[in-house]
């Protein structure tokens, strides 16, 4: 099995208060837990969940340095969230603050987050792309196999790109893969990214941003193209080819964050679980993998907070 994936660039601590539904002003915190999560770490928890081995690259600010030196509380959460992860983690430093996100569980319903998404820092970039090109040199160094490597981009917005480039053209012999922002699939950043990337992932908004067919997104470069619509499952053109999947429900499923993340980390898992490439994939076998993660993303939203989610052993 194929073990390696890279993830980047959205993280950040997600701190979740559980409060009774009580009436009135004043509600009963009932916990409080933290975890961690943005889009790129919820699909390099759900890699791990699934039995893959990820790396994790997170856009960070400046006060992110080392265990027990932060500067912001975000620093320190995000630090004992990927401890507690046990995921291997970069800080690409290139941020003003580190971001950090709260939702609110309200009895069973945490349908809104909240969330600080911080501004990129120019004079920090060429530092930052410096860190990212020298994580394949990391993994050489450990004798990996690159062209077997996963490389997957998530929440991507139109200020992020340069990031995005760095790590895709380094990956031009894996797998390569994009979920891109709303604000960047309108924006004329999105179609300078796309020569780069073998699997496109949108859901129904970020498609219908692009204001594009698909084959016109196919023309610009990737092979395979997902376009996920919450309950009413989604379609995916494979090299052209249409095709339907249906979402799969589970009963108690009211947490929605976080499911469109845990469905490209699984979907991912299982592309790597039968280790195919872009070039060897099989519609077929593209259809078994879209439907395991239909499968992860409905029993995801049983499970409170965008970070949570299920093993392969919790689906059987």
């Amino acid at each position: 099995m194929y073990k390696h994936a890279i993830v980047g660039f959205s993280v950040n601590p997600e701190l979740e208060l559980a409060v009774e539904d009580t009436p009135g002003p004043k509600k009963v915190l009932r916990k409080i837990d933290f975890c961690l999560s943005g889009s790129s770490g919820n699909v390099a928890m759900a890699l791990k969940k699934m039995g893959s081995t990820p790396r994790l690259l997170g856009l960070t600010g400046p006060g992110f340095v080392v265990p027990g030196c932060h500067e912001t509380l975000a620093d320190h959460l995000l630090c004992e969230a990927v401890d507690q992860s046990e995921i291997r983690f970069m800080s690409i430093k290139a941020l003003t603050q580190t971001n950090i996100c709260v939702i609110p569980v309200i009895g069973q319903d945490n349908g809104v987050s909240w969330g600080k998404r911080n501004r990129i820092v120019h004079s920090d970039i060429p530092g930052a792309l410096e860190d990212i090109y020298r994580v394949w040199d990391i993994l050489k160094a450990g004798e990996v196999d690159v062209e077997s490597t996963f490389s997957i981009v998530t929440g991507l917005r139109a200020v992020e790109v340069v990031f995005a480039k760095a790590l895709l053209s380094k990956a031009r012999f894996g797998f390569r893969v994009l979920n891109a922002k709303d604000t960047l699939c309108r924006s004329r950043e999105f179609k300078k990214v796309l020569p780069l990337v073998d699997l496109l992932v949108l859901n129904k908004r970020e498609f219908d941003e692009t204001g594009k067919t698909l084959s016109e997104l196919h023309n610009h470069g990737p092979r395979i193209i997902v376009v996920t619509h919450d309950k009413k499952g989604g379609m995916f053109s494979f090299r052209w080819a249409c095709c339907q999947f249906k979402a799969i429900n589970f009963p108690g499923g009211k947490f929605e964050t976080g499911a469109g993340d845990w469905f490209l980390g699984a979907l991912v898992s299982e592309l790597m679980r039968l280790q195919v490439s872009v070039s060897t994939v099989t519609k077929e076998e593209f259809q078994g993998a879209v439907d395991f993660a239909a499968r992860v993303a409905g029993k995801k939203i049983t499970m409170a907070g965008g970070g949570n989610g299920p093993t392969r052993a919790q689906l059987r």
